[in-house]
């Protein structure tokens, strides 16, 4: 009774938080779902009573977690060392590199921002770092580097068709279109410290997806909960979500209910966007024309957190997952340590199914705090970035899998429409260019050696001549009515020259 009467009590607040938050009109603009909100909050209230006797089996999901196959191994030496710090974001680009958003060891604390969302920090000034690098997905080398005097507290970053970055900052409330050859931004979304929940401004945006035609979605994100499309210009098309931080994923998910959309991948060859609804579990996948929504996955192997998702078209489409760690305190039943059995780690949802199929993760270790994950197209390798750490991590799979029909997106949450040259074998740029130099080495030096030979040949050719002249004036010396018959002086020695060269008598050819 404990148990139901705490889950009652939750559920009972966050019936008046949505109430509240209904009657303030401008607080959100999907007021339509208010009343389809109320009716989801009186069936949880209903299923209390079914759900109380049945918790989660630890040892249960302990020996499933076993039972999953793990077709993945670490990659302990990628990527080169580096200067970074506490990586939010990570992203593959077309050009075969894994770019990653990183915030210097800058930490949001609980002091970070203040009851009303806004960042008390800024007499910090912009993270003077490169705080966007690029590493080679096949050596580890950084690439390019950006970003400097630009953020305060980065968070989400993804790569498009053009190899525009975007990216959010949560303590700007601002989400920026970057070129990594530029200095400035190419569009900025949102007013500079102005959280908001209005047509022009974020609260705390978390994540970016772009379509190929570059309409690109927004998740916005610890505040307000929700989606917005915006055109390839910017423009406002369409918004949905609602702000219920349940706290508990359940089997049927609510319409349009989002406790923190954490981050957004496209699922392209099935026209949908999904979205990592971080404190309710599960993954939301809608429709990417008009926001509706289409299914979910959630697993008690994954918990109730989730944190980051990819998406790889193999197998009928696969949904690749971080989870968190436990929060310390308990508030609903079911999430108190001593009844649960919980890895932080990557798992990979099959999204015919919405099974588990596979998993990754360090090894004889749980990751200490995933933020962001991405895959490749066909599941080749994977990535994680970790708050707190010093460098991303590279994830290997063992086997070869096919990608399905004939998607060419570079994966996950990177949304760009060509692929990369390989995808199993990417070239590097490095190497190619190294070996450019090889080859203009060695032509430069065949090309020295030729000249040689040809100013050898030429200089024995000129001693042909000197030769040929003196042996026709001897012969002019013997015989000199002949050379007077045929009137021979230095001009007809030439031109005599010139007549046995052509009938190759007395000299060869000169070469």
């Amino acid at each position: 009774m404990e148990n139901s009467a705490k889950k009652v009590l939750l559920i009972a607040t966050l019936y008046l938080f949505i109430s509240f938050q209904t009657r303030t009109t401008e607080a959100f603009d999907t007021d339509d779902y208010a009343l389809e909100s109320r009716q989801f909050l009186q069936k949880a209230i209903e299923e209390v009573g079914r759900t109380q006797n049945n918790p989660q089996n630890a040892a249960g999901v302990k020996e499933q977690l076993l039972a999953v196959n793990s077709t993945y191994t670490y990659d302990d030496s990628w990527p080169s060392p580096g200067k970074m710090n506490s990586i939010s974001a990570v992203s593959l680009d077309r050009e075969g590199n894994v770019v990653i958003f990183h915030r210097a060891g800058r930490v949001w604390g609980q002091l970070t921002f203040d009851m009303k969302n806004q960042f008390t920090q800024t007499q910090l000034g912009a993270i003077q770092e490169s705080t966007i690098l690029a590493f080679s997905r096949k050596t580890g080398i950084l690439r390019y580097s950006l970003g400097r005097n630009l953020f305060y507290m980065p968070h989400g970053l993804t790569v498009d068709d053009d190899s525009n970055i975007w990216v959010t900052d949560v303590a700007l409330h601002q989400v920026m279109k970057l070129r990594k050859d530029q200095d400035k931004p190419l569009m900025v979304l949102g007013r500079r410290f102005k959280p908001g929940n209005g047509a022009d401004t974020f609260c705390k945006p978390t994540s970016v997806a772009v379509l190929p035609s570059g309409d690109f979605f927004v998740a916005d994100g610890y505040c307000n909960a929700r989606i917005i499309k915006f055109s390839a210009a910017g423009k406002r098309i369409l918004t949905w979500g609602e702000n219920s931080f349940q706290g508990v994923a359940h089997k049927i998910a609510p319409p349009n209910f989002l406790a923190i959309p954490h981050a957004l991948t496209l699922a392209r060859d099935k026209g949908l966007v999904c979205v990592a609804d971080r404190e309710n579990g599960r993954v939301q996948c809608f429709h990417a024309t008009n926001g509706t929504f289409h299914s979910q996955y959630h697993s008690p192997l994954v918990g109730d957190r989730i944190y980051g998702v990819s998406y790889a078209p193999i197998d009928g489409g696969h949904l690749y997952v971080i989870n968190g760690p436990l929060l310390a305190f308990a508030l609903w039943p079911g999430q108190e340590n001593s009844e649960t059995y919980h890895e932080v780690r990557g798992f990979v949802f099959d999204m015919t199914t919405q099974a588990v199929v596979d998993k990754f993760g360090l090894p004889n270790k749980d990751f200490s705090n995933p933020h962001d994950v991405v895959v490749s197209a066909d599941g080749a390798e994977v990535y994680v970035a970790e708050i707190g750490e010093l460098r991303p991590r590279k994830f290997i799979s063992s086997i070869k899998r096919k990608v399905d029909g004939a998607y060419e997106g570079v994966g996950g949450n990177s949304t760009g429409g060509v692929a990369p040259k390989a995808a199993t074998s990417v070239v590097d740029s490095g190497a190619t260019a190294l070996l450019a130099v090889i080859l203009i080495v060695v032509f430069a030096i065949a090309a020295f050696g030729a000249t040689l030979l040809v100013m050898r040949q030429r200089k024995r050719g000129h001693s042909s001549t000197l030769s040929v002249l003196l042996t026709i004036a001897k012969e002019c010396g013997s015989s000199s009515n002949k050379c007077a018959r045929d009137g021979m002086s230095l001009s007809g020695l030439k031109r005599l020259y010139k007549k046995k060269e052509k009938k190759k008598k007395r000299v060869g050819l000169c070469l």
